[in-house]
């Protein structure tokens, strides 16, 4: 049996679960030369367990902006990025939406601290949920208008500078689709990816957002590549599955103050993998032709009308 294969079959019973315990390389070392005794260097240990670090199908995987290696999982349940398995069995459909609906609504709210205002397209009255995603439109887009609060406090579009925006030829509000995933895998990255590349084409930015840490350092090295590549803003909000069902619900979260969200806010670790790349302008034509196809996104048509007639944004 060749180094690669004993390794595989001996390194479950040394790695940790959990990425914050990591091993760090010379520990891991001893800790296989009880097993292996000392045929082989500690260079020829290090390049294997560096290499198997990048194999999805080996137990070992590298912390990302760290020392130290960690048991990778195999994770069923992320299959689609949705949460669809438990190691114990499959989840119910009411738990994965209240997962879903809860990472929807919390991302929302952190779209409002930036002054971005938020619509969402995915589990709209017409759209039903689907934790899945789809490959036409995004889970929610935002808008980025230039804005200003009076002295009565209320926040209100600057004309001057909307103004200035139309007679130069540039937008008057930044569209950023964004698609969100409970977590992602080795296995399914490239598929999640392209699906949020192909629903947010047609807007100003495209984001993929994850609820669930990106600790292993292959996983973040691959949606680097991938969202420098095709200029998709990539993020981790870096709170798991079982800390999004322990939450309150989504129309709870909706419904805190400033001060009480901050607390959930507190128990996220958000994590920028790539930043995106602005694209020139709105594809109108996809536009046309999506309103066409989906009531939600008439909706958000009608909502961009109304914010404009209105001179100020609302989140609805």
């Amino acid at each position: 049996m060749n180094l690669r294969e004993q390794l595989r079959n001996i390194l479950p019973d040394i790695l940790p679960d959990d990425p914050e315990e990591a091993i760090k390389g010379t520990e891991l070392i001893r800790l296989v030369r009880l097993r292996l005794g000392d045929d082989y260097s500690d260079a020829t240990l290090r390049y294997h367990f560096s290499i198997l670090s990048y194999d999805s199908t080996s137990p070992i995987a590298k912390v990302d902006q760290g020392q130290g290696y960690y048991q990778r999982l195999s994770k069923p349940h992320l299959a689609n990025g949705t949460g669809r398995f438990l190691f114990g069995g499959e989840v119910e459909g009411d738990v994965l939406q209240s997962r879903f609906l809860r990472l929807l609504t919390i991302y929302e709210r952190l779209c409002l601290l930036r002054s971005h205002f938020p619509f969402r397209l995915n589990g709209r009255v017409d759209t039903p949920l689907d934790e899945r995603g789809f490959w036409d439109i995004p889970d929610l887009v935002t808008a980025e208008w230039d804005l200003e609060t009076g002295a009565d406090e209320i926040t209100r579009f600057d004309s001057g500078m909307l103004d200035l925006r139309r007679h130069l030829g540039g937008p008057e509000v930044g569209l950023s689709g964004v698609q969100l995933k409970i977590g992602l895998t080795l296995d399914n990255y490239t598929a999640e990816f392209f699906q949020a590349l192909s629903a947010t084409r047609w807007t100003l930015q495209s984001e993929l957002v994850i609820a669930e840490p990106l600790n292993d350092e292959a996983l973040v090295d691959a949606l680097r590549s991938l969202g420098n590549q095709f200029g998709v803003g990539i993020s981790s909000l870096g709170i798991n599955s079982a800390q999004l069902d322990d939450l309150p619900s989504a129309a709870d979260l909706r419904a805190m103050s400033a001060a009480e969200f901050e607390i959930v806010q507190g128990k996220l670790r958000i994590q920028k993998i790539t930043v995106p790349a602005p694209r020139q302008r709105i594809d109108w034509t996809s536009l046309s032709a999506l309103r066409k196809k989906h009531e939600c996104v008439s909706d958000l048509v009608r909502w961009l009308s109304e914010c404009l007639h209105q001179r100020k944004p609302e989140w609805k």
